[in-house]
Parts: structure tokens; sequence; C-alpha cells
């Protein structure tokens, strides 16, 4: 299988000319579901991030509390809140809803319940819209649900839970485990390391450019906002996980030289667009 290491010209493939009469929507719309009492801005890290990334609207829907808080991060993210928190009784608006969209992330913030599981595994199974999914979803993700509209974004942990493969760090062995799991699930895998690796199952990359200082919690929210922001805007997916990993890699490693120890998620967030601009057109 061919490996390819990423660098800055994978921004060619998802940034286009855009023409004159271009308007709002053209450019991606993304659903965001997630949130809960105990990880309540989480969904707010991953609209902000999409929205950088050039998706041009994201909207919310999370339990109130989180939607309430999500919403202050900017006016232009739409929140639309439920109950307390995320449930089964929700799917039926939450499928509703995906029809505005073109493309949907999942469960950032999330958190763990067996009412949370039936939910994120309808979803998963019954909308068909491209997605991306992260975190607690993947905790309770059935892997059966996963096809070729599924993009997974796991840390090591959740790639054991989802997956019962316990990795080292050895790049080796973690390249063969995502592109085993890839090509066996038919899906695309973006597994976050200090090496990421990207494999759909029939092409392979490595994502090495990062920082040290990238442990703060948030950055993989960041990294699957910029991922669904990506998908929304009708780029094919394995081109989105790709470009992702180098933007979130690089905005940190930029952010970092400066902070060090003291970075913060959103440094990364507003290092975004920088990096778009710097390297989009080289």
């Amino acid at each position: 299988m061919i490996r390819v290491n990423i660098d800055q010209k994978v921004l060619k493939k998802v940034y286009k000319r855009r023409e004159p009469w271009s308007h709002k929507g053209d450019f991606g719309k993304l659903l965001i579901i997630g949130g809960s009492n105990d990880y309540p801005g989480s969904p707010g890290l991953v609209a902000m991030s999409a929205l950088r990334s050039g998706c041009d609207s994201a909207r919310i829907m999370a339990p109130r509390r989180s939607a309430d808080i999500c919403a202050s991060f900017s006016p232009e993210i739409m929140s639309t809140p439920l109950g307390n928190e995320l449930g089964a009784a929700d799917f039926d608006g939450i499928k509703a809803m995906s029809e505005w969209s073109t493309a949907v992330s999942l469960g950032n913030g999330l958190g763990v319940s067996s009412e949370k599981k039936e939910l994120v595994n309808m979803l998963a199974e019954k909308i068909k819209k491209k997605m991306v999914i992260d975190a607690d979803a993947l905790k309770m993700l059935n892997k059966e649900n996963l096809n070729r509209g599924i993009l997974i974004t796991p840390n090591s942990n959740e790639f054991e839970v989802l997956f019962g493969i316990k990795l080292s760090t050895s790049l080796d062995e973690r390249t063969k485990a995502a592109e085993s799991m890839a090509r066996e699930y038919g899906t695309t895998i973006l597994l976050k390391g200090h090496v990421d690796v990207i494999s759909d199952g029939n092409e392979t990359f490595i994502n090495k450019v990062n920082s040290i200082y990238m442990t703060k919690a948030g950055t993989g929210d960041t990294l699957a906002g910029i991922c669904a922001g990506l998908v929304a805007q009708k780029n094919q997916i394995v081109d989105s996980a790709c470009a992702a990993a180098f933007i979130n890699g690089y905005s940190g490693k930029t952010a970092a030289r400066y902070k060090k120890e003291s970075l913060s998620v959103m440094d990364i967030v507003n290092e975004i667009g920088s990096t778009i601009t710097k390297f989009r057109s080289s």
C-alpha cells in the first residue's frame, strides 16, 4: 500500500478558486451534535474551527446548557438547545435538521450513557450525510455502522475501545492497524498521535506536523471541526482528513512557538486562518 507524507500541498486539493457569484451555503453547512453538562464547550470549538476552515454555516444541536454556552462563542454560531442530556428521543429532531446540512459532526463533548449509545448508532445508521465521528461517540459506536461516508478520528484509547486493538507508539504498527481496520470496515480513519495516520484502506497518509505542546484539552475538537468543515465544503473525505491534520498541526506548532506550555486551544483556533492563507496557493 502506498504511504505518503503530508505537506502543505494538500491544501490545494481542498481550496479552489471561488466563482464571483458564489453565495451563502455554497461552501458548506455543518450540523454539530454533541455537548453535555460536563463538557459543554466542545461543540463550540468544533463550530469555530469549521467556520475558520471556510465552512459557511455551523449549527449546534446540544443539551440546553451546552447550546447556550456555545452560542456565546461567536454570533455566527447557530444553536438549537435540546433537553438536559442528549438521547434517543432527540433522533427525529436531529434527523430533520440534518436535511439542512451538507455534513454532520458527531460526538465531541457528548459523554457516555446507554441512551447516548442508542442515539449515536441511530444517527450513524440512518442519517445519509457525510459524517465525522469523534470522541465519546467512538466509545459507543457499533463498528458495523461504519461506511464510506464516515470519517472517524480516534486517539489510541478510542481506537482500542472501538476495534479491540491496543496500540503501541510504533508508527509501523499504528499504520498497519489503521489500514487494516479502514479496509475491513470500509471507512476512513484519522488515527491521532504524535504522528497522525490517515487511511481509507486504499491509500495511507502520514502527518508529522505538530507540537509537543498540543496536549491541551480541545485540540481534538479543533481537528474534528476542521475535518468536518472541509467535508461540509464537499471535499473528498480522505483529502479533508489529510488537510485538516496538517492545518491543525501547523496552527498548533505556530502558536506554540511563542506560547509553549501556555498554549490554549483558542490559540490554535485563531491560527487556522493564517495557516490556510499561507499555504492554500503555495
